[in-house]
């Protein structure tokens, strides 16, 4: 079972050591792109203390033994100059890749952004990271994309 929630600053702590830390290099570039060994005490701060308005971010838990264990996380940040517009990320560790997660936290992120008034949500990534560009494909929402210097960027018309 799937567990999302809204993210909070107390999950500081786990977003850092049952994220971060259990990226692979791979999963790291694409994230970041670039290699990134650890987060900044600020950076933790800016991705947890969100104010769901300009900034947006769901945690996707599962449940392991007697716990729930932080596995991945999506997010929009609006544009300064076009509030109907938001770049949008989402991150799930290298072992639960695959089944279902990004997906879901995608479809979180969609609904909260058409109710929020946004209109378009913007991704970057790196050309290789097909399996991203599948994922906002996959939203059956239309789209357009632009590639240049092994990047992609997408943007889906909400």
């Amino acid at each position: 079972m799937v567990y999302l929630r809204a993210i909070h600053p107390d999950d500081r702590k786990s977003l850092r050591e049952e994220l971060f830390l259990k990226l692979s290099p791979e999963s790291l570039r694409n994230r970041f792109f670039g290699m990134k060994l650890d987060l900044t005490p600020s950076e933790l701060n800016y991705f947890t203390d969100v104010d769901f308005s300009h900034h947006v971010a769901f945690v996707a838990e599962v449940e392991c033994d007697s716990h729930r264990r932080l596995v991945g996380v999506g997010r929009f940040v609006r544009g300064n100059g076009n509030s109907d517009h938001a770049e949008i990320a989402i991150t799930v560790i290298d072992e639960f890749q695959g089944m279902g997660i990004g997906s879901l936290l995608l479809r979180q992120l969609i609904n909260c952004a058409r109710k929020l008034g946004v209109v378009q949500l913007e991704g970057s990534m790196f050309a290789k990271n097909t399996r991203m560009a599948k994922l906002l494909r996959r939203t059956r929402i239309p789209y357009r994309s632009s590639h240049e210097s092994g990047m992609v960027s997408m943007s889906l018309d909400l």
